[in-house]
C-alpha cells in the first residue's frame, strides 16, 4: 500500500505517522480481488476482551434470535471458543452498512435474516482468518474478518450483488484499528477536546466520545493516505427521512469519490475507506 511517502497530516493535533493497511491479497488460485466492481463498504469492530460479550454462547435465546440453524452449527462446532460466534456477527453488521448505501430502502436489521457462509477458514499465518458472503434475501455481499490483539475487524463490500463473490477484499479497501487509548494519537484526547477538532457540521452527527474519536483516525488516515490536509476533509452523517444516513467523505467541502465505514466497540475504534480514483 504504498502511495509514496504519505504526507503528516496537519491540523490543531499533529498525527503519529500511521498509515491504513491494504488488505491481504489470497496467495491460492481462484481467489481474485473484485475491485472493478466494487462500489460500497462497510465495517465492524468487535472488542472480544469487552466484558459484555461474556456468556452469549450459552444464551441460547440470543443464538436463536441473532443466527440461523446453520450459523448455530457453525458456532457449537465451535466448542467452547467464541471467536467464531463474533466472526459471524461482525460480518452481519458489515453487510448491513453496505447493503444500507445499496438499497432504495435501507434494510430492517434483523440479524438472522442477513446469513453468513465460509468459503475461506484460516487459523494461522494471516491476520484474515475468515472470508465467504452474507446472504441477504436474493443479495450476496462479500464479507472478510481480520483478528489481531484481542479484537475483530469485518469488511464488506458490494459488487454484483445478484451473483456470489468469493474472493479477497478488494487492493483499492484501506482499513485500520486502533485503541481508543493510544498514547500521543490524536483520537485519545477528551471528548470536548476531540469536538473542537471537528466541523459543526461534523458534530451535528457525533454522539459520544468514541464516535468523534473514530471520525478523527479515519482523516488522519485518509490524508495520509492521498496526501491532503486534514482540514480538508469532514465526516458528515446527513439527515434522511429515517434519521441520520451513513457517514459521507466531504473533500474541501465537496462530496468525495471516497467510500468510508466507521465502527467503534469497547476499547477500539476502527474505519475503512475505499479509493476507486482521484479527486
Amino acid at each position: 500500500m504504498d502511495w509514496g511517502k504519505p504526507k503528516t497530516p496537519t491540523g490543531a493535533r499533529r498525527s503519529p505517522e500511521r498509515t491504513a493497511r491494504r488488505p491481504e491479497q489470497p496467495a491460492e488460485p481462484g481467489l481474485t480481488t473484485v475491485s472493478s466492481v466494487v462500489s460500497w463498504i462497510g465495517n465492524d469492530v468487535v472488542d472480544l476482551e469487552n466484558s459484555n460479550l461474556h456468556g452469549k454462547l450459552e444464551n441460547h435465546r440470543f443464538l436463536k434470535r441473532v443466527f440461523t440453524k446453520s450459523e448455530q452449527a457453525v458456532v457449537a462446532r465451535a466448542g467452547e471458543s467464541d471467536i467464531e460466534l463474533w466472526c459471524l456477527w461482525a460480518c452481519k453488521e458489515a453487510a448491513f452498512k453496505a447493503l444500507s448505501k445499496v438499497l432504495r430502502t435501507p434494510p430492517a436489521f434483523i440479524h438472522s435474516a442477513f446469513e453468513v457462509s465460509w468459503t475461506r477458514m484460516i487459523q494461522e499465518g494471516s491476520p484474515s482468518i475468515r472470508a465467504g458472503n452474507v446472504v441477504y434475501e436474493e443479495l450476496s455481499v462479500p464479507v472478510s474478518v481480520d483478528l489481531s490483539e484481542g479484537v475483530l475487524h469485518a469488511f464488506a463490500w458490494t459488487g454484483h450483488l445478484n451473483e456470489p463473490i468469493k474472493g479477497a477484499p478488494p487492493a483499492e479497501l484501506y482499513h485500520d484499528l486502533a485503541r481508543l487509548d493510544e498514547p500521543g494519537a490524536p483520537w485519545s484526547a477528551s471528548y470536548p477536546e476531540l469536538l473542537e477538532e471537528l466541523t459543526a457540521e461534523e458534530r451535528a452527527g457525533v454522539h459520544s466520545r468514541e464516535s468523534a474519536a473514530v471520525r478523527i483516525g479515519l482523516k488522519a488516515s485518509i490524508a495520509n493516505t492521498i496526501n491532503v490536509a486534514q482540514d480538508h476533509l469532514q465526516v458528515l452523517r446527513p439527515r434522511s427521512p429515517t434519521g441520520r444516513s451513513h457517514p459521507l467523505l466531504l473533500l474541501d467541502g465537496k462530496p468525495s469519490s471516497i467510500d468510508i465505514s466507521i465502527s467503534h466497540h469497547g476499547c477500539w475504534i476502527g474505519w475503512a475507506f475505499l479509493v476507486m480514483g482521484n479527486d
